[in-house]
């Protein structure tokens, strides 16, 4: 799963391949709880970094997928 290209990798359709999504997954309250007892602020921090990824999909051939950023 890395960057989502430009154009859908299935089909190369351009107009219709569309980022539906994004969301920010990996945020636990009990990791930065436990990191911020162990570590301090940083810890804090750390427990509510997380991954954000995207959804695209494309409306020729209906294919989807989820990518970083």
């Amino acid at each position: 799963m890395g960057e989502a290209p430009s154009e859908c990798p299935m089909c190369g359709e351009f107009e219709n391949w569309k980022k539906i999504d994004t969301q920010n997954k990996g945020f636990s309250v009990g990791k930065a709880a436990i990191g911020g007892v162990l570590l301090g602020p940083v810890g804090l921090v750390g427990g509510a970094l997380g991954k954000k990824k995207s959804t695209y999909y494309c409306g020729k051939c209906k294919f989807s997928h989820e990518y970083k950023g």
